[in-house]
């Protein structure tokens, strides 16, 4: 009889994983009131094609803090007001204009917070009325805003293998018009003790930035001497990424990030002449403990 019903008990724990296999899971982010901080590393390696065809390269290094402070939750809404501050904490560059900006390093350390809203899918939306510093574009510290820690959620339920669009909304460090990546359910996994989702998240985005317009806005005087008033950089972005999401809390737990950029920059000064520039970016975040 005992053996029976163990057996029965057997039967209904895989039934009911089967089932849980079958309908999939529902990828949904634990709002509460709090911060959250995520350390951020970001490699650079940049080859600029100067007018004369001379390659010019550059690389450089910084780490940030990247801080989500969530206010009060709306539970009817499923969103909270939340402030989202970057600060570039270090930054170190090689090449050819290492020397000239190395001594305006305090100058790069840059603090930046954006107020929008973050709902449980993982959105956050930001007033699109905030000043975007110029040198965050020039020096690439913006390229952690392309892809940001918190991937977009599915609006159903997924299961490993499905697929979804995630919207990059337009911005002035990207492009003016909204642009979608594709995520993906990769699989789970355990990570220090806890189980994770994998998720994955590829496609290429087109940029077109007009340095001069972020200037309006926010002047800054040693840009406006490199004539970088007239620059608008265009070209693409591509995008490759992977996730673990805590199943528990919905939090992005670690997440690595590769851009490979193909573009072109022009500047009035130089008349009809863009300048090529190519290069990869390798952004890693970490949640704090």
């Amino acid at each position: 009889m005992e053996t029976r019903k163990v057996l029965v008990v057997a039967a209904l724990v895989a039934a009911s994983i089967a089932m849980a296999a079958k309908d999939g899971v529902t990828l949904r982010k634990t709002l509460t009131t709090g911060t959250e901080t995520y350390h951020v590393e970001t490699s650079t390696k940049q080859t600029v094609t100067v007018p004369g065809g001379q390659d010019q390269d550059m690389a450089w290094k910084s780490v940030s803090a990247y801080t989500y402070k969530i206010g009060a939750v709306d539970a009817a809404a499923g969103q909270a007001q939340t402030d989202l501050t970057t600060k570039v904490e270090k930054v170190d560059i090689d090449g050819p204009l290492a020397d000239a900006l190395n001594t305006q390093k305090d100058k790069l350390l840059i603090t930046t917070t954006i107020s929008g809203k973050l709902d449980s899918r993982n959105r956050f939306v930001a007033d699109p009325n905030k000043k975007i510093d110029p040198r965050a574009v020039i020096l690439g510290n913006s390229s952690a805003g392309i892809v940001s820690p918190l991937i977009e959620f599915p609006d159903k339920a997924v299961s490993i293998g499905d697929s979804w669009d995630v919207t990059v909304s337009k911005n002035p460090v990207i492009s003016k018009e909204d642009q979608k990546l594709t995520a993906k359910y990769v699989g789970d996994k355990d990570v220090d003790g806890k189980s994770v989702y994998v998720l994955s998240l590829t496609g290429t985005l087109k940029t077109n930035i007009d340095v001069g317009e972020l200037m309006k806005a926010n002047p800054v005087p040693e840009l406006e001497a490199m004539g970088a008033v007239d620059m608008v950089i265009t070209g693409t972005i591509g995008v490759t990424a992977e996730a673990t999401i805590d199943k528990v809390t919905g939090q992005t737990l670690t997440m690595t990030v590769k851009l490979k950029n193909n573009q072109e920059i022009a500047v009035a000064a130089l008349g009809d002449a863009k300048i090529p520039s190519v290069g990869t970016a390798t952004i890693t975040y970490t949640l704090a403990k």
